[in-house]
């Protein structure tokens, strides 16, 4: 009775661990790959890979998807942005008013017509206005440095 006691706690124990401490216990691969759990076990392993892995692979498509309509969005607002800007550059520009020093002796015709020729070849297209050319005077002598100057007057 007591060998039989013995006998009943270890299949119980065996039976309680599941099927994979119960295949592991067999002794040989032989009775293991015999074992009616064994491919059974095997193929829910595998089974709970692949899901796993498609899982975080359709995690990944919809991320990349959503960061992708994200950055369009972004791109298609700049875009939008830099054609207003265009749009706004391409309107008539104010009248330019040019302040230039010049010797009194100078004919003032002749001076405006070189001044008017100046702009317009800085300015590329006729839509530009000269209202009118002021003498300047010593009180607004240039306070700036040439490299000063060039950085205010360049066009990013």
């Amino acid at each position: 009775m007591n060998n039989a006691l013995i006998m009943l706690l270890e299949s119980a124990e065996a039976a309680s661990g599941g099927a994979i401490e119960r295949i592991q216990a067999l002794p040989d691969a032989a009775s293991q790959l015999a074992d009616k759990d064994y491919w059974g076990s095997v193929g829910i392993m595998a089974l709970t890979g692949i899901l796993v892995v498609f899982l975080i692979l359709a995690i990944l498509i919809f991320f990349f998807w959503l960061m992708g309509t994200i950055f369009k969005s972004i791109d298609k607002s700049k875009a939008e942005k830099k054609a207003s800007e265009a749009a706004k550059a391409a309107e008539p520009k104010p009248a330019a008013e040019a302040v230039v020093e010049a010797a009194p002796e100078d004919d003032e015709e002749e001076l405006i017509a070189v001044i008017s020729a100046a702009i317009a070849a800085y300015e590329g297209d006729g839509g530009f206005t000269i209202r009118s050319i002021k003498r300047r005077s010593d009180g607004n002598a240039q306070k700036r440095s040439a490299w000063g100057m060039a950085g205010i007057t360049s066009q990013f």
